[in-house]
């Protein structure tokens, strides 16, 4: 049986700490996006005692935060021991998380999911530039329209050049966001071949050095010298 080593046990609880993080994140958003549209849609829930309204605030942070530290767990789980090689890649990815900055832990982050914060924000910003809009009761809807088309192509400019900025960042600094699944099926069998390439020339190169040595032994050995066999007398 193999032991745990400090280093996994490091790499795991990383891992459920983030991903404990990552749900506290979105439970928050749920509560809080609860309580903005419980006040139009659901106003019976401002009556209610102060027990069950902090449970409807707890509640959705608390479970996100349980269900997504678990999840984290079993994928690391997944990650780690599916084959020498991804241990390998995911201790080094810790070792490299590790020994950044927290400026550069930020700026990975965002480069990592530069797609996915892009979307979100430039979505965002057309609500926001319609809510902005909407308020002028001067403008007829069309006005509205291209006003808040306006900002939000102003706004996904920015974005742009934000994303422009990262790729810079990525080059620079040889950063591969390739997920692990991929780098399996792309590197893995390579290393895995070079590995056992090394180990048999080390085995040939170990076999060539005992034969050597045996023929060396076998020539420093005395020789015998063979007594003649006694003559029969009759």
């Amino acid at each position: 049986m193999k032991l745990v080593t400090e280093e996994e046990i490091n790499a795991h609880n990383t891992a459920v700490f983030w991903g404990g993080v990552k749900g506290a994140i979105i439970g928050t958003s749920v509560s809080l996006a609860i309580y903005g549209i419980a006040p139009r849609k659901f106003p019976r829930l401002f009556k209610l005692p102060w027990s069950i309204r902090t449970a409807v605030a707890i509640i959705p942070p608390t479970l996100a935060t349980a269900v997504f530290a678990e999840k984290s767990s079993a994928a690391f789980d997944e990650q780690m021991y599916s084959s020498e090689y991804t241990q390998r890649v995911v201790l080094q990815e810790h070792k490299r998380w590790n020994s950044m900055s927290i400026g550069q832990k930020v700026v990975d982050t965002l480069s990592e999911h530069k797609y996915k914060i892009i979307t979100g924000l430039w979505a965002l910003s057309m609500y926001g530039s319609w809510v902005f809009v909407d308020r002028d009761p001067i403008l007829t809807k069309t006005q509205k329209f291209v006003q808040a088309r306006m900002y939000a192509q102003f706004l996904t400019v920015g974005l742009l050049l934000g994303s422009i900025g990262l790729s810079f960042y990525e080059e620079q600094h040889a950063v591969d966001h390739t997920s692990l699944a991929e780098k399996s099926n792309r590197d893995g069998w390579k290393v895995l071949l070079a590995e056992e390439e090394q180990r048999e020339a080390e085995e040939g190169v170990d076999d060539h050095r005992i034969k050597r040595n045996k023929k060396k032994a076998k020539a420093l050995e005395p020789k015998k010298v063979e007594e003649p066999a006694a003559m029969e007398t009759n």
